[in-house]
């Protein structure tokens, strides 16, 4: 029997792969397919930070859907994103975010949006950067993001909620907790870790090297359903739920293969989902023009059944 192949190992054999699959997939000519498209509309590096958040942040549904609510939000924000928050003022923010039918983006309402404005505001006052409040709750000596992003979210959840909100009922509210996700509480929290992704990662005409004080290797794959699908199938995950042991599983495995910078096959490996090229019901015929198609574990799983049944 041969010896089961530890994930680390199986990322560091998977490397020439992933390169090719990197050279098809991770170009500029794909970000249509991704919320970036919308944040690189911003030239403003400060913009750019704001937007890259919100983004982040509504990226779950498809991708049509969230950069239409994007762009709806930051019409509503003059688009200009840095302005709307350093400048918040309750009753104008409120009025644009609510008028005409209100924002909304599937379950996450106005309501949610201008009070995470508001704590936004209140958390970059006196110029403060976004990095600012970020590297505030970083530690160096921690081996991934995980509790720098929950260290993040806490700073904006004790900045005032008062007069306009209530700070009880903001914080039970299902829609508002959806919208910030703790990082250490056991789920893969996709959306920050993307939003982490775009601002560290350096400017390759995907991600936007936005902040310069925390390395590429701190971070973590942001799991989806279309990562950990294929991480799955690649024999990177071997945990049945897309968790954050699966996301740290998947990123030891990347970590590998590139261990200065492990999240880099990040937005190539979620375009063989979002394009369908990985689809949820594997296809061998699909399957075998595949980049990754010799490697793939599901691929030699569906081979061995179509010969026994042939």
């Amino acid at each position: 029997m041969k010896p089961r192949i530890r994930q680390p190992q199986r990322g560091a054999r998977l490397r020439p792969f992933l390169d090719a699959l990197a050279a098809r997939y991770h170009r500029a000519a794909l970000l249509g397919t991704d919320p970036l498209a919308v944040v690189r509309g911003f030239a403003d590096p400060d913009d750019r930070g704001f937007a890259a958040l919100f983004a982040a942040l509504l990226a779950y549904g498809n991708v049509k859907q969230i950069n239409a609510s994007l762009r709806d939000l930051f019409g509503r924000m003059d688009h200009e994103p840095a302005s709307f928050i350093r400048g918040w003022n309750y009753a104008a923010g409120f009025e644009r975010l609510t008028g005409g039918g209100g924002f909304r983006h599937r379950f996450t309402d106005a309501e949610d949006i201008a009070c995470l404005c508001q704590l936004l505001h209140h958390a970059t006052r006196g110029g403060r950067t976004l990095e600012d409040v970020f590297v505030a709750g970083y530690d160096p000596a921690e081996p991934d993001l995980v509790g720098a992003a929950t260290r993040f979210v806490e700073a904006l959840f004790a900045q005032p909620f008062t007069p306009h909100f209530d700070r009880t009922r903001m914080l039970a509210k299902s829609s508002f907790k959806h919208l910030l996700p703790v990082a250490a509480r056991g789920s893969a929290a996709k959306r920050i870790h993307l939003f982490l992704r775009w601002v560290i990662r350096p400017d390759d005409g995907i991600d936007l090297g936005l902040w310069r004080r925390i390395p590429p290797e701190k971070l973590l794959m942001p799991v989806d359903t279309h990562i950990f699908r294929v991480g799955r199938n690649l024999g990177l995950i071997r945990r049945k739920t897309a968790s954050l042991e699966a996301a740290r599983e998947m990123t030891a495995a990347l970590r590998a293969a590139r261990p200065e910078d492990p999240v880099c096959y990040d937005f190539a490996l979620c375009r063989l989902g979002i394009l369908g090229d990985c689809p949820p019901v594997s296809e061998l015929t699909r399957c075998r023009g595949c980049d990754l198609h010799d490697v793939c574990v599901r691929r030699h799983r569906l081979e061995s059944r179509a010969r026994r049944s042939g």
